[in-house]
């Protein structure tokens, strides 16, 4: 696999990439939940459209016409989406009606707005893209497998530009159900209760991140896509192992790696067992006390990336673990959302 993103657009949590202030200052907070920081859409979303999305959708198709803009392209060829929870404000919508309206005298519109391919179908249709579009729906692989496409894709249509994306939106509903799941925390976390790992339950997020893609090395500097692993293993040793097992094979020197650490103790055990063995000698760097977990937040992470080095900038050292890293050649990004795993090979071209 080689994949180079020649544009990246993120509305998250952190802030979004058409602020330049982006990732500059250390988070601060104390909540359940990390919520979108959306931008101004009126550069990007008609206005009489935009009062008719939902948040999902709005974030949506912010990020990727941010990503479009960042690549210098109104159109894409193709469009692959992750999402694992879809649109879930209209799907909450949707059903509240059925219940209050007994079934009867429903109108199809929120239900049309609360499937999962929204998102790209809003997409596609105000980029003018009529090609290939599919919405990839695998809980915690759903932006992988997103990429995979993008892989299969691009293989069979070289020199194309595809715009390949990861989102979830988190509501009042959606919270409290994880909350109950004991997924996500009911008392308030701080950046250094999700780095330190020692409570039950993570801090819930949200977010978009999306991304223009080709086969073709682009000219300018850039991230490639070299590999990416992902399976399932609820035993976190056994994962771990994995993850040993799959860095020595692709026989590469690391010269930093990204950890999706969330605040839970025990999915944060699976990281520190990384931490004080396979890279205790590499420099470390954390993601998730910026953005809050959510299923697709590997994309929020792989998008913090490609935009530093778009801006031929470091990783922000605020979420250095150990020490910085002096330089970022080939980096590795690990990520973990319940029994989910995936570790990405990126590479700097």
């Amino acid at each position: 696999m080689e994949l180079y993103i020649t544009g990246t657009g993120i509305v998250s949590g952190a802030g979004n990439t058409g602020d330049d202030g982006f990732l500059k200052q250390e988070p601060s907070y104390h909540a359940d939940k990390l919520l979108c920081v959306e931008p101004n859409y009126t550069a990007y979303i008609p206005p009489m459209q935009l009062r008719r999305m939902s948040k999902a959708v709005r974030i949506g198709i912010g990020a990727s016409k941010m990503a479009m803009a960042s690549a210098g392209i109104e159109k894409p060829d193709a469009i692959a989406v992750g999402t694992a929870m879809g649109c879930l404000a209209d799907t909450e919508v949707f059903l509240g009606k059925m219940i209050a309206q007994d079934e009867q005298m429903l109108t199809p519109t929120a239900f049309i707005q609360s499937t999962h391919n929204t998102v790209s179908g809003q997409i596609a249709l105000l980029a003018g893209c009529y090609g290939h579009n599919h919405t990839y729906v695998q809980r915690g692989h759903s932006f992988e497998h997103a990429i995979i496409n993008t892989q299969l894709y691009l293989t069979e249509n070289s020199n194309q530009q595809m715009l390949v994306g990861g989102i979830d939106e988190l509501t009042d509903g959606s919270l409290a159900a994880l909350q109950i799941g004991g997924i996500n925390r009911k008392e308030n976390s701080t950046p250094a209760d999700v780095l330190n790992g020692n409570h039950t339950g993570c801090i819930a997020g949200e977010g978009a991140a999306f991304f223009t893609v080709t086969n073709t090395k682009p000219a300018q500097r850039a991230v490639c896509i070299k590999d990416v692993y992902a399976f399932t293993e609820k035993d976190v040793t056994k994962a771990a192992n994995k993850i040993d097992n799959y860095v020595s094979a692709i026989h590469i020197h690391a010269d930093a790696v990204i950890l999706g650490l969330n605040g839970d103790e025990k999915s944060n055990a699976f990281y520190q067992f990384l931490q004080n063995s396979v890279f205790n000698q590499i420099p470390q760097y954390a993601f998730k006390q910026l953005c809050g977990e959510y299923a697709t937040a590997s994309a929020f992470a792989l998008g913090m990336f490609a935009s530093i080095i778009a801006k031929n900038e470091m990783l922000p050292s605020h979420s250095a673990l150990n020490k910085e890293a002096t330089e970022l050649k080939n980096v590795l990004l690990i990520n973990h959302y319940m029994h989910y795993y995936s570790c990405w090979w990126l590479q700097v071209v």
